[in-house]
């Protein structure tokens, strides 16, 4: 079965598939460039050019990843980029292979954004400064139309920070410290993993014929490889 969605309203132009378009009585005038729907009599307009605002961004300063590791850096957005604005933040193709980008949305303040990033290699990278790192599109605020704000006008954080000017943002720091905080969390956890991971490791020799030399490089063996294994 065919997953499909139901939305109310779109802010982004479609593509309808020939089996939408039948089923909906679609009949298209290239002349006029219209689309019509026979059932409803409802006229569309074609071909209405729709510019997407989208700027790059580059990374503020050197940062090192550990194989398989992440981390939110601060990036600066090329060009003039609207204040306190939403943006999607998507990978580019001219960055390493090796550093992915998540996808994700975020706020404009001051001219930077906060882009996650992964090393997907298992050796180190260094992700130098001013390197292009991600596009960031700007989100329409027709995209937020549908959940209207209840917040009564309230000044944004940003506004009432009161940051000087080449001082780093309280915003920054904040989400910096919550990040580091969660990741030092998980690794509070791994003492008790590598404890059940050894205690899954162990090896029974009773009935080998190997010697001690033999039996330490197996075991050294399946330790470098433990995490291929899974108890069945």
């Amino acid at each position: 079965m065919r997953p499909f969605v139901v939305v109310d309203r779109l802010h982004v132009d479609t593509i309808l598939g020939t089996d939408t378009l039948k089923e909906l009585r679609a009949v298209i005038d290239l002349e006029e460039n219209t689309l019509t729907l026979k059932g409803t009599g409802e006229v569309f307009p074609l071909g209405t050019p729709r510019v997407e605002e989208m700027h790059s961004t580059r990374i503020s300063s050197t940062v090192r990843l550990r194989p398989g590791g992440q981390a939110l850096v601060v990036t600066d957005v090329q060009g003039k980029a609207p204040e306190d604005a939403t943006v999607l933040i998507e990978g580019l193709q001219e960055v390493d292979a090796t550093v992915r980008v998540a996808r994700t949305l975020c706020t404009v303040h001051d001219g930077k954004v906060l882009v996650e990033v992964c090393n997907a290699s298992t050796e180190e990278v260094t992700i130098s400064k001013g390197t292009l790192l991600a596009a960031a599109t700007v989100v329409p605020e027709t995209a937020f139309a549908s959940s209207a704000s209840t917040d009564g006008g309230k000044t944004p954080a940003s506004e009432e920070s009161g940051t000087e000017p080449g001082e780093k943002p309280s915003w920054i720091d904040s989400i910096l410290s919550a990040a580091a905080t969660d990741a030092s969390s998980s690794q509070d956890t791994m003492p008790e993993l590598e404890k059940v991971l050894q205690e899954e490791l162990d090896v029974d020799f009773s009935d080998s014929k190997l010697n001690e030399e033999q039996r330490a490089l197996l075991c050294s063996l399946l330790e470098l490889f433990r995490d291929m294994f899974v108890e069945t």
